[in-house]
Order: structure tokens, then C-alpha cells, then sequence
């Protein structure tokens, strides 16, 4: 039985999710106000109540939340910012996306049960989230918003050579 690796940070695949998405999308640079909106428009995330708290800095919390997670990625090589509110995936950051989304994939072809509860025992990952994983690590077509109900039905996985993807 295969489990999806833990993720220290949910916002941090997600928003990779999201800029690998929105690049495909012919939005390859998109600026910070675009990829939130993206997030919260595919329905990546769960939010509640408090997420829409205010800070300090007048941002909701689930922004605030998202903005650092592209400080960390930055820092990790993931993500780059050609310029001043602009997010941009790295090849790295690619990389290292498709092959979670890879290992999720294959978790779930051989035991989706327990991703689910991985997902549904999560803090803001969803079923929507998870449809989007898995037609990356299926190599299919992110540029349409999926049918979760037709994603999470059980598929084979087609040949996929991560290299060629990114």
C-alpha cells in the first residue's frame, strides 16, 4: 500500500499546482492577485471561517498563508519571481510536482481508499485538489477545470515520462 508523502505545507502543493496550471493556461507569469483567485476559483482548497480572518497586513489569513508558502518555495529553488508580484514555477519546482503527483497516482490506483482519508483527514485539500493530481500524474489535460467524479473513478495509468512533461 502505497500513502501520498506528507506535505509539511498543504498551500505549498497546491500553489505549485496552481502555477504549473496557470502556465499551461498561457499564464506563465502570472502576478500574485491571479494565481489566489485561480486557487479559489478551481475550488483547490477548502476554506473556513477563520481562513478569512484579517491580518495584520490586511490580508486574509488564507493569502497571508499562500504568500508564504512562495517564500518557502522561493527559497527552495521552486519557485522564482522574474519580477516584483510576479510567481513563476522553476523547472525544479516542476519536477519535483509531477513526480508527487506521480507517486500520489500511483497510490491511488492501488489503494484510493486510503488517499481519500489522507485527503478528507487534511486541513484544506479536497477531492478537487486530488482530481487535479491525479490527471497530472496521469498526463492528462489541466487546462479545463476536471469532473471529480470522473478523475477519481479507477483509471489505468498510462506510460508518462516526467523529463518530457516539464
Amino acid at each position: 500500500m502505497i500513502v501520498p508523502p506528507p506535505i509539511y505545507k498543504e498551500e505549498r502543493i497546491v500553489l505549485m499546482m496552481a502555477l504549473y496550471v496557470l502556465a499551461r493556461l498561457d499564464s506563465p507569469n502570472p502576478r500574485k492577485t491571479r494565481v489566489l483567485r485561480f486557487i479559489r476559483r478551481r475550488g483547490f482548497v477548502d476554506l473556513n471561517e477563520g481562513d478569512f480572518e484579517l491580518r495584520s497586513n490586511g490580508e486574509e489569513k488564507w493569502m497571508n498563508d499562500f504568500s508564504w508558502a512562495r517564500e518557502n518555495l522561493k527559497e527552495e529553488g521552486f519557485l522564482e519571481m522574474p519580477e516584483f508580484g510576479v510567481w513563476k514555477l522553476t523547472d525544479s519546482g516542476c519536477r519535483w510536482l509531477l513526480a508527487k503527483a506521480r507517486l500520489w497516482t500511483q497510490g491511488y490506483e492501488q489503494d484510493p481508499d486510503t488517499v481519500l482519508e489522507y485527503i478528507n483527514r487534511s486541513h484544506q485539500l479536497n477531492e478537487t485538489f486530488l482530481s487535479h493530481i491525479l490527471i497530472l500524474g496521469r498526463g492528462g489535460d489541466l487546462r479545463k477545470k476536471p469532473n471529480v467524479a470522473e478523475t477519481l473513478k479507477h483509471a489505468p495509468i498510462e506510460p508518462f515520462d516526467i523529463g518530457s512533461a516539464a
